[in-house]
């Protein structure tokens, strides 16, 4: 594998991350890895997912397959404090957890997984007292693990846990991440929601861009709402909305169309069934686009020739993304609706 045609790890982290795990002797696989099991036996699982809210999102269709292809299983999610709420609303699993304040080393279980690439965490599933520990082999770390797979980086991270619920014995039949039990609301259809919010800086799109689409909208008759962070106020004269994930996901189903940048929202808008419109700047947007039959894309129309600041990421490729080429799209997909 080459290192530097993916989009998942810094090249520089990961290379280092190999080097010291085949230093240490934990970069190959054990011997006897991957050994079948009786999936009847399987009693209790942990399934660890707490880096992104939008990680758990996309995990959705894992899950789901989970709870099928393990009938006697209870299932632990362990995951961030943001999205608990909402997991548990959803029943995306059995228990929820909270990390890091309830990760359960003191609970026994069958099979622990954990669905990135990262030794970091394969180090913490280390830690659990399990008798089987699935994960991939990416970063290092495949020793850590009894059953281990080579990481499909190149494929949507929805995607990348199929590979290893094949190994464990899983069938897949439904892809699409989907949120139910959450209520329903009839839709507004001149509703717009605006999600400028994301982890990193060099996702996000001008605030000067924001505010021309903001008139535009607002001037072809649309109801445009602001979502702010829980407890959070912007400057802007338009209508904002603060609340948490499943209060979200409540004023989310009212709308027409969600419009965001590389984030969480555009992942639970989807699964919602709200089409989405992402903008994305030089990475690759079929990485991580809202895995739905809307969830539509708009990207610069150049490739990014500039000086990166980040090794992935660029923020001057997201200010090429200009406001009226946004508003020509919003309206488009809100005509083919």
């Amino acid at each position: 594998m080459n290192v530097n045609d993916q989009e998942i790890l810094n090249p520089r982290k990961l290379r280092s991350a190999r080097i010291l795990s085949k230093m240490c002797g934990t970069f190959k696989p054990r011997r006897k890895s991957n050994l079948p099991f009786d999936k009847m036996s399987i009693r209790r699982i942990l399934v660890q997912e707490h880096q992104c809210i939008g990680d758990v999102l996309m995990l959705e269709p894992t899950l789901r397959a989970l709870k099928k292809g393990y009938p006697n299983a209870t299932i632990d999610l362990l995951c961030v404090e943001a999205v608990a709420r909402l997991a548990q609303k959803a029943k995306l699993a059995d228990h929820i957890l909270v990390y890091p304040r309830q990760i359960p080393y003191k609970i026994s279980y069958d099979l622990v997984i954990d669905f990135h690439g990262d030794i970091r965490r394969l180090k913490l599933l280390k830690k659990y007292n399990s008798k089987y520990r699935a994960g991939f082999n990416f970063s290092g770390g495949a020793r850590y693990l009894t059953h281990v797979v080579d990481y499909p980086y190149k494929n949507h991270q929805v995607e990348r846990p199929f590979d290893l619920l094949t190994l464990l014995g899983i069938n897949i039949e439904s892809i699409i991440p989907r949120l139910e039990g959450l209520g329903s609301k009839f839709k507004i259809a001149k509703r717009i929601l605006l999600h400028p919010g994301a982890n990193n800086y060099y996702r996000m799109w001008p605030p000067e861009e924001w505010r021309g689409l903001i008139g535009m909208l607002e001037a072809d008759g649309y109801e445009v709402i602001w979502i702010n962070p829980p407890g959070g106020h912007c400057n802007l004269d338009v209508k904002q909305f603060s609340g948490d994930l499943l209060e979200l996901a409540e004023l989310m189903q009212t709308a027409a169309l969600l419009v965001g940048v590389d984030s969480m929202s555009g992942h639970l808008a989807g699964a919602l069934g709200i089409p989405t419109l992402t903008i994305f700047g030089s990475q690759n947007p079929e990485l991580t686009r809202p895995y739905h039959k809307d969830g539509h894309i708009i990207k610069p129309q150049r490739r990014c020739l500039h000086v990166k600041k980040n090794w992935r990421l660029c923020s001057e490729c997201m200010a090429n993304v200009r406001s009226e080429r946004v508003r020509l799209k919003i309206k488009k997909i809100i005509n083919t609706q």
